[in-house]
């Protein structure tokens, strides 16, 4: 059902907020009634309530907002879950004049505040999921280049490049000259930047399993996959000993299994996956969201 009067195509125009009528009474309930005991028929509340419904739906006058609740009698008992009549013009303009306009503001303020902001998380929430489901799988890798290691000059030094390319695409979208493998890991910084991590899953190989660099990821919006070896020896120890108990708490684990055949063998590929050390790794660990254990036969 369309609340307002206005026609739909105007409605489109601009950005719509939905505001439960249950939340305004509620709020309606704390400006104080300054209305005398004796022939208060209608509650302060469900007076405010009405009133504000039809001026949101687009009536100017309390003769408006009075013809729009007749039309809409039954929906409006069944909503605020009213068993009788509503009042009349002079009920709405008595109880008005007996109240205090800031706090009928501040009543209002609260309600649309509070539906706002439930409004823009849920947006973020919708815009998180959104960006997750369409994450671009980034590589970081580093390589000698080929024929640059036999110079005829000894001085010569050869060319090492590490890279951040788009797996999907093969679009290389940065790349740094270090001189040897071992200052990927110093290279690796110039690429924390939003404009190559925002929006991506970052992979890389265990050389890059670092705090530092896994915190720079998470902070400018992207998320990376590292995997442990043994240059994070009390890491390794902690995922071993988790993923070889005996007797954990499986409950919310996950596990695939994936066979391939090629190059003359058949590949056996399976992984289990784990929520439940999270905890314990994201003081040290920004942004980490589960832990894996691959095998491969």
């Amino acid at each position: 059902m369309y609340l307002t009067i206005f026609d739909q195509e105007a409605q489109l125009r601009q950005r719509s907020l939905e505001v439960d009528a249950t939340s305004l009474y509620s709020a309606f309930e704390k400006v104080k009634d300054g209305r005398k005991a004796r022939g208060k028929r209608y509650p302060l509340a469900l007076l405010l309530t009405l009133l504000m419904l039809g001026k949101m739906a687009g009536e100017k006058t309390t003769n408006g907002v009075v013809d729009w609740i007749k039309e809409r009698e039954s929906w409006l008992k069944q909503l605020l879950s009213w068993p009788r009549g509503f009042p009349v013009n002079s009920t709405y303009t008595e109880a008005l004049a007996a109240c205090n306009d800031q706090e009928i503001v501040q009543a209002i303020a609260q309600v649309i505040l509070k539906e706002r902001a439930e409004e823009e998380r849920k947006e973020e929430v919708s815009s998180r999921k959104e960006e997750q489901e369409n994450l671009v799988h980034t590589a970081m890798d580093g390589k000698t280049l080929r024929g640059t290691l036999g110079h005829a000059r000894a001085e010569q030094a050869k060319v090492h490049l590490l890279s951040l390319y788009e797996c999907e695409t093969g679009v290389v979208i940065a790349q740094e000259a270090v001189e040897s493998k071992e200052n990927e890991i110093s290279a690796s910084e110039a690429f924390l930047h939003p404009l190559f991590v925002k929006g991506r899953i970052l992979t890389a190989d265990s050389m890059h399993t670092q705090k530092k660099w896994c915190a720079g990821v998470h902070a400018y919006g992207g998320y990376y996959l590292s995997l442990v070896k043994e240059n994070q020896p009390g890491v390794l120890e902690d995922l071993t000993d988790f993923f070889e108990d005996k007797d954990p708490e499986k409950g919310e684990w996950c596990y695939y299994k994936q066979a391939q055949k090629g190059h003359g063998r058949i590949e056996t590929r399976e992984i289990w996956t784990s929520t439940q050390m999270n905890e314990w790794f994201e003081q040290e660990w920004a942004g980490i969201a589960q832990v894996f254990k691959i095998r491969r036969t």
